[in-house]
């Protein structure tokens, strides 16, 4: 696995998977997750057979509120 930065998102790639393939799918995979609100953290990129396996991983969300809004709700 080589791992790089890509649009601020650290990737794990296989070699074998060609640079190209890999920014347009880490730049698909951010599209989307963004439309969701979500936030991409990592991405391993690994070929497996004729398929290529994505496991993704989001940014944890914090959130604080203060405790005086809290309790008035």
């Amino acid at each position: 696995m080589c791992t790089t930065i890509i649009q601020g998102i650290p990737v794990a790639a296989d070699p074998v998977l060609p640079q190209a393939q890999v920014n347009r799918l880490v730049n698909d995979l951010k599209q989307t997750w963004s439309w969701e609100g979500r936030q991409v953290c990592r991405i391993e990129l690994s070929r497996v057979g004729q398929m290529i396996e994505i496991l993704a991983y989001e940014k944890p969300a914090l959130q604080v509120v203060a405790l005086n809004k809290a309790l008035e709700e």
